[in-house]
């Protein structure tokens, strides 16, 4: 005779498991998905003829009602400008690690990643 009984002490231990390893797989496809749709390149293809950072900062409020409270936010932006093959060019706002890997003259988004 094959017992299936589950005493009640253990039923909680494997629902727990079950909803964890759920979890786990949702969270490693919803990561997969997330790197997998991310695009690098933010403006169009050309040489870089120009480069400029600033620091800026700006007010963020949060919450609601009486619980708002407002900070300052500061930072940098990085730019690029790229010259098309019409000879347009373009300036656009980048990722700090693609300002560090395109210098002035190179191709880009080929100089991203080198």
């Amino acid at each position: 005779m094959l017992f299936t009984h589950v005493p009640p002490h253990r039923r909680g231990r494997r629902a727990t498991r079950a909803l964890a390893g759920i979890g786990t797989g949702l969270t490693a496809v919803a990561l997969l998905l997330t790197v997998s749709c991310t695009d690098t390149t933010s403006g169009p293809a050309g040489r870089v003829v120009g480069k400029e950072r600033e620091f800026e900062c700006h007010t963020e409020r949060t919450g609601t009602g009486t619980k708002t409270e407002t900070r300052q936010v500061c930072g940098w932006e990085y730019e690029l400008t790229t010259r098309d093959k019409d000879g347009r060019e373009h300036e656009f706002e980048v990722p700090s690690y693609v300002y560090r890997d395109c210098r002035r003259g190179s191709a880009y988004p080929s100089c991203i990643n080198r």
